[in-house]
């Protein structure tokens, strides 16, 4: 994981790529995700809090945070 390399994330800017993981540096809201997620508009739209340090493994090409910071891994 990460072969591709990451990006560092603190800001609400979006950030596009071939991401496969995100891992919260702190406690963060994802603003807006797009790639092959079922619901995940229900993701935003519940302003789910995702705790420092968590990670989720999902393949995305752009994701903006509402707050927070992440690392995004590159496949």
């Amino acid at each position: 994981m990460g072969a591709g390399g990451c990006v560092y994330s603190n800001g609400t800017g979006a950030v596009t790529g071939d991401f496969i993981a995100i891992q919260f540096t702190e406690d963060s809201v994802i603003g807006a995700i797009s790639g092959p997620m079922t619901n995940s508009a229900n993701l935003v739209s519940d302003a789910t809090v995702f705790s420092q340090g968590q990670v989720i493994y999902l393949p995305c090409s752009s994701l903006t945070l509402a707050s927070g910071a992440c690392i995004l891994y590159q496949r």
